[in-house]
C-alpha cells in the first residue's frame, strides 16, 4: 500500500492524492509515466514527484521510516506498515491510575513479533528508551492517548519510533469501536479463560498485591500484559489487510492480502526473572513521616458522607496511627459524634461549596454544574463527579450543612477525596479491591480493627479522607481551588507529575497552592 500513498509527501494531501488516483495514477509507478496526464497535473506537482517518488523508494530500501513520519498524524501510518514489519514493535504499558499528573508506570511489555519483553518499575524499567530506539514503528492500542502520554512524561528525553500507529483509530475506519478486548472478540481473538475477566482495574490489583510480596501477582500480571501485546499484532495484520483490500477498491485496482495465510501467533514466553521490588522504594513509612513533622500526636475525623440521612455514613477517628471506624446516619450524630472527638481537623468527602456563579444549589439555574477543582480532576484524568449534578446536589447541600455546623463549633472543616488521595498514594480504590484498599492503607502505616475486622467500603474511605487530614495537619498537601469556590485538599507526594500539573491548574484558572505554613 506504501508504493500507492502520495500523502507522505509534503503539500499533498488527501483530496490531492485521490485526484491523482482518480486520472491514473495510482502507484509510483503510475507517477512514472506522468505524460499520459498531461495538463492534468500541475507542472507544480509533477515536480513534487518526481523529487519525492525517487527519495520514497531510497527510504524502503535504506530502512529510513523517518521520511515516512508525516503519516502519522495524519491517521495513514498503517500503509507503511508491511515495508517495516521487520522493524515494528508492539507495546502497552500497565500503571497505577488514568491519571498523567497522579498515577506512574508500573510495567511495559514489548513484543516484536517473535520475542516478549517486559520492563518493571522497581527492576529494569529505565532500560526501556534504549530498547524502544531499536525501532522504526511503534503499534499500539489507544497509545496516542494514554501509553505514548504516559512515557513522556515518564522520560522526558526517550526518542520514540519515528512512525507510530494507534490501533484505536485504525480500526474505527473500520468501523470498530470500544475498547480492546471489545475489538478482539468481533475480529474473533480469543484469550485463555484464565486471563478473560481481567481489565485495567484488575492489573491496578495485581501490582498491589505484588508490592504486598505476592510474586504470583507480577507473574498474572504478565501475562496479562502478555495478551494484551501480543494481540496487536494479530489486530494490525487483519486491519491491514481489510484497509488496504478498501483503498484499492476505491482506486478501482485489486490487492491481495498479505496476512491473511500466516500461522497463529506464538504465545510469547514470559519473563521470568523479576526479583522481588526492594520494598523501600515502594513502601514507606508515609503516616510515620508525617507524624513527625506534626510534632506532636494529632486527632483527626475523616467522614465519607453520603447524600442522605436514610443510609448510613462512614467515620473515622485517626489517633496518631490508630484509625477507629463506625457508621453514622443522622446529622445531628455527624456533629454530636465529630465534636466528641475533639479533632484537629474534621476531613469530609463531599463537595464542601458549589461553584463560584451558584447563589442557590437549591434552585436550578445557568450556572455550571462543576466546580473548577473538579474540571482540573478531569483533565488530570481523575473520576469525579461534577457536584451539582441531579444525583450529586442533596450529597453537596448535605455537605455544606454538616461543614457549616461543624465550623460554628469551632472546628477546622477540609474537603477531601479519597479516591483521588488513593490514586496519589499508589492505593486501589475500594471499587477494585476492599482488602488491598485496607492493605494499601496498613502499608502507608495506618493500623487498627479495621485490617482484621468487618468494615464498610464506605468505613475504609473514611480513613482515607481522615490520611488526607493528616497531610494537610503536616504541611504536606495540594489545595485544588480558587479563593472563591474554596479548596479540595489532596495529598503531596513525589509520584507527582508537577510540570503537567501546574499546566492544568492554570488551564483551569485554579491557584496554584501547594502548601500552607500552616502548624499541626
Amino acid at each position: 500500500m506504501l508504493a500507492h500513498t502520495f500523502i507522505h509527501i509534503p503539500g499533498i494531501g488527501p483530496r490531492t492524492e485521490q485526484q491523482l488516483w482518480g486520472c491514473g495514477i495510482r502507484s509510483w509507478n503510475d507517477a512514472d509515466r506522468i505524460e499520459r496526464c498531461s495538463g492534468i497535473i500541475s507542472a507544480h506537482l509533477q515536480k513534487k514527484l518526481d523529487d519525492y517518488i525517487p527519495r520514497s523508494r531510497a527510504a524502503i530500501r535504506d530502512r529510513d521510516a523517518k521520511f515516512f513520519e508525516r503519516l502519522s498524524p495524519l491517521g495513514e501510518s498503517w500503509r507503511a506498515f508491511p515495508e517495516f514489519a521487520d522493524h515494528c514493535i508492539y507495546l502497552d504499558i500497565e500503571t497505577t491510575g488514568l491519571s498523567t499528573v497522579f498515577d506512574s508506570i508500573t510495567m511495559v511489555g514489548l513484543y516484536d513479533g517473535r520475542r516478549y519483553k517486559v520492563f518493571v518499575e522497581g527492576e529494569n524499567l529505565e532500560d526501556l528508551p534504549a530498547e524502544l530506539q531499536k525501532y522504526s514503528v511503534v503499534v499500539t492500542f489507544n497509545g496516542s492517548g494514554f501509553d505514548l502520554r504516559f512515557l513522556k512524561l515518564a522520560f522526558p528525553n526517550m526518542i520514540f519510533p519515528p512512525i507510530h500507529i494507534d490501533l484505536r483509530w485504525v480500526t474505527r475506519k473500520l468501523g470498530l469501536r470500544g475498547g480492546l478486548k471489545e475489538i478482539e472478540a468481533k475480529l474473533k481473538i480469543f484469550r485463555p479463560d484464565s486471563l478473560k475477566g481481567l481489565d485495567g482495574y484488575d492489573a491496578t490489583v495485581l501490582w498491589s498485591k505484588y508490592l504486598r510480596g505476592d510474586k504470583s501477582a507480577l507473574d498474572q500480571l504478565i501475562s496479562y500484559n502478555t495478551e494484551d501485546v501480543v494481540n496487536l499484532r494479530a489486530i494490525m495484520e487483519i486491519a491491514y489487510d481489510k484497509l488496504s483490500q478498501r483503498t484499492a477498491a476505491l482506486q478501482g485496482t485489486a490487492v491481495t492480502p498479505l496476512f491473511s495465510n500466516l500461522s497463529a501467533i506464538p504465545r510469547a514466553r514470559k519473563h521470568r526473572e523479576i526479583k522481588k521490588l526492594d520494598q523501600t522504594k515502594s513502601s514507606t513509612a508515609i503516616v510515620g513521616g508525617l507524624l513527625e513533622k506534626c510534632g506532636k500526636v494529632p486527632r483527626i475525623v475523616g467522614i465519607d458522607l453520603t447524600g442522605s440521612e436514610r443510609r448510613l455514613t462512614g467515620w473515622s477517628l485517626l489517633n496518631g496511627a490508630i484509625a477507629t471506624t463506625k457508621t453514622i446516619r443522622t446529622d445531628d450524630e455527624l456533629v454530636r459524634e465529630t465534636i466528641a472527638a475533639r479533632a484537629d481537623v474534621v476531613s469530609i468527602d463531599s463537595p464542601l461549596s458549589v461553584p463560584e456563579a451558584c447563589t442557590n444549589p437549591l434552585i436550578d439555574g445557568n450556572w455550571p454544574i462543576y466546580r473548577k477543582c473538579e474540571l482540573a480532576l478531569k483533565r488530570m484524568g481523575i473520576s469525579v463527579f461534577w457536584c451539582l449534578l441531579p444525583s450529586m446536589k442533596s450529597l453537596t447541600i448535605r455537605g455544606i450543612k454538616l461543614a457549616s455546623a461543624l465550623r460554628n463549633a469551632g472546628l477546622t472543616v477540609i474537603e477531601s477525596y479519597p479516591g483521588a488521595a488513593q490514586d496519589l498514594l499508589g492505593i486501589p480504590r475500594k471499587g477494585s479491591s476492599l482488602e488491598e484498599l485496607k492493605w494499601g492503607l496498613r502499608r502507608a502505616g495506618i493500623t487498627g480493627a479495621y485490617l482484621t475486622a468487618h468494615v464498610t467500603h464506605d468505613e475504609v474511605d473514611a480513613i482515607t479522607s481522615a490520611l488526607v487530614g493528616l497531610f494537610y495537619l503536616a504541611n504536606d498537601y495540594i489545595a485544588l481551588g480558587t479563593s472563591s469556590e474554596d479548596y479540595l485538599i489532596v495529598p503531596r507526594t513525589p509520584r507527582i507529575n508537577y510540570t503537567k500539573l501546574d499546566e492544568i491548574l492554570s488551564l483551569t484558572g485554579l491557584d496554584s497552592l501547594y502548601a500552607t505554613n500552616r502548624p499541626c
